[in-house]
């Protein structure tokens, strides 16, 4: 074992390595570039295409970029791209790719490290590289329900602009002048599109790929309808926020009186693992007798087993749609 530990910490450095580059990628230099683009974007296609080109050109200059491009053209990573596009994670396959197998080299060697039973360092593992996943759809989560919260503030300030005289369209370029991300990038790319001579049905569909929130469905539905039949689109556009706020506030209450129960799903979930964990840390050979005898095995199938129903149905009780 002692053989190991150079390799292990060489390993684990070169790791530490790769993660810090893609963690300052993701953080720092995309960013930093987005940033520049955000003071003096305006809207004007060609500039934004231009800039754009650049901005991709000089990212591509780093190593690791090119290690996620080969890697995105031997493997097959396109199922993830939507979720990545929904998420609003600055990462490409390839680099999401390189993080998740980075994770899960360091889940197998910290469970090495620590003389582990066979079937946790397997497990280990298998976490790690399904960490950033669960990273990625949390970000996506939360922006989609960002989305969902600046959703009814952008109707108020449509309807404001269509009472004032603006048009449609300038009315949407207002409101992706005023409301952050996601929702104002979003509406610019729409924007952008139909500058481009796109349909403002396939830009809207288009949109609602980026966004896949059911009140946005909901408004841009009743936006394509309204453009069709005709009608006072202010007033409408009054009534889809009103709507909506409602729909908010009692999304809120809801949220409130299932706190409980999301907790207790949590805590029931992770407190035999962490007592688990903790017992092989403070007395080893007592917790490998769970690993060395059938009934053992059989105790621990059966723990598991029930933490993954009870995991299951407390949420299944505590979730509920408005």
């Amino acid at each position: 074992m002692q053989n190991f530990h150079p390799f292990i910490i060489v390993l684990t450095f070169v790791i530490s390595t790769v993660l810090f580059k893609l963690a300052h990628s993701l953080l720092f230099e995309k960013g930093k570039y987005e940033k520049r683009l955000q003071q003096y974007v305006e809207f004007n296609d060609v500039e934004i295409v231009e800039k754009r080109k650049e901005v991709s050109d000089q990212l591509q200059n780093s190593s690791l970029k090119k290690v996620a491009k080969g890697i995105e053209t031997v493997i097959n990573l396109s199922k993830n791209e939507q979720l990545l596009v929904q998420s609003g994670v600055k990462l490409s396959l390839g680099e999401l790719f390189i993080g998740r197998v980075m994770l899960a080299i360091i889940g197998l060697s910290g469970g090495y490290f620590y003389e582990f039973h066979f079937l946790i360092i397997v497990v280990s593992g298998v976490i790690g590289f399904y960490l950033p996943m669960m990273y990625v759809k949390q970000k996506r989560k939360k922006r989609l329900q960002m989305a969902s919260k600046q959703l009814g503030e952008a109707l108020g300030t449509m309807a404001n602009s269509l009472r004032a005289g603006f048009s449609f369209m300038q009315a949407m370029k207002m409101v992706a002048k005023e409301i952050g991300e996601p929702l104002g990038p979003e509406l610019l790319k729409a924007i952008q599109e139909i500058n481009y001579g796109i349909t403002v049905e396939d830009a809207f569909q288009n949109l609602l790929k980026r966004l896949p929130d059911n009140e946005l469905e909901m408004v841009l539905n009743t936006i394509i309808i309204q453009r069709t039949t005709g009608g006072n689109l202010a007033v409408l556009m009054e009534t889809m926020q009103e709507t909506i706020f409602d729909r908010s506030r009692v999304k809120d209450e809801v949220k409130t009186l299932t706190a409980q129960g999301k907790l207790s799903s949590i805590i029931i979930t992770i407190l035999p693992i962490a007592l688990a964990i903790y017992i092989r840390l403070v007395n080893p050979e007592y917790f490998q007798m769970l690993f060395s005898h059938p009934i053992g095995w059989g105790m621990v199938i059966y723990g598991s087993l029930s933490i993954i129903l009870g995991w299951f149905f407390i949420k299944k009780i505590v979730h509920i749609e408005v």
